[in-house]
């Protein structure tokens, strides 16, 4: 943050009147009080933000928004939220009440690994399951009828007996924490046939098609095609990946040249607050209280491949 000031200031000095920056959250704190300068950052919180910046990362809010107007648009009930108990999950409680969309049940979770499993297997009922299952066996043991033979034969194949309490399940979590709680449903006796998975943006991380859990989650995302081409784009003008936040920043120097080439020359803040909006490589997005709010689109993981499905 006080690097992040220290280059804030020498711009103003230099008479810098835009950046596109800086990447984090934190390094916002210091920078309310360089006053000549805005600043198009690419941090995706948008709370807290100072009067001067813009936060152009892709944001909770235009997250949440695409996931719930599928659940809507699909007519799926009975949806439960899960948030880690983190400084993550504190920034997006007040976003999620002000959503419109209600949630059946919303739970917040432990991140320690060693109590995570026991709270998947409490939001599954999964011991009550198991009993189930094992009383029904015991019963059908007991006859001859060939109905009771044939249940029984089919409850052999199943490790528990009994419906859960939602249909679908929005998960607010990234990487290797998303991957443990996806394979702690699949150990709870709750599969992708029993339930939609969803979660947030992951950038179209392919490490999700080598985990079996993982097959069928939905999500929301840029405009796939484009960031495809823009990282081929990439690789052969500087032979190396392109980091994810990269394609951000090209649109918001494309938003610059927009306000220049319209004012002649000039940067004005004013011209980012169009009521119509943008349309960048990323997608298409609005300005809204100093953040940028993207309309993303739903993804499946289906066979390795990320399929767009809205």
């Amino acid at each position: 943050a006080e690097d992040a000031y220290l280059a804030a200031q020498e711009f103003q000095r230099l008479g810098v009147t835009v950046v596109i920056g800086p990447i984090f959250h934190e390094s916002l704190k210091k920078i309310n009080g360089i006053n000549n300068i805005s600043f198009i950052s690419l941090t995706n919180i948008n709370q807290n933000l100072p009067n001067n910046t813009i936060a152009f990362g892709i944001n909770f809010e235009s997250q949440l928004e695409a996931i719930t107007k599928y659940l809507s648009k699909k007519k799926m009930t009975k949806t439960i939220l899960l948030i880690p108990e983190s400084e993550f999950g504190l920034q997006v409680e007040p976003i999620i009440k002000n959503n419109k969309y209600k949630f059946h049940k919303t739970y917040f979770y432990n991140t320690n690994p060693e109590k995570l499993t026991a709270e998947i297997e409490k939001i599954t009922n999964y011991k009550q399951r198991k009993i189930n299952l094992n009383a029904r066996v015991k019963i059908l043991e007991k006859s001859d009828l060939e109905k009771d033979k044939k249940e029984l034969e089919k409850l052999k194949q199943l490790y528990t007996l009994g419906k859960i309490d939602f249909k679908s399940v929005v998960i607010a979590d990234f990487g290797e924490r998303l991957k443990s709680i996806l394979a702690s449903f699949t150990f709870s006796d709750v599969t992708n046939e029993k339930a939609k998975f969803f979660t947030l943006n992951q950038w179209f991380d392919e490490s999700l098609f080598n985990e079996e859990s993982s097959q069928n989650l939905i999500l929301p995302g840029i405009d796939l095609v484009n960031f495809d081409k823009f990282r081929k784009r990439y690789f052969k003008e500087f032979s190396e990946p392109a980091v994810e936040i990269a394609i951000l920043a090209y649109d918001a120097l494309g938003l610059i040249y927009y306000c220049w080439f319209n004012n002649n020359s000039l940067f004005k803040t004013s011209q980012l607050y169009n009521k119509d909006g943008f349309k960048g490589l990323h997608g298409e997005f609005i300005i809204i209280d100093n953040f940028s709010k993207q309309k993303l689109q739903i993804y499946k993981v289906d066979k390795k491949k990320f399929v767009k499905v809205n």
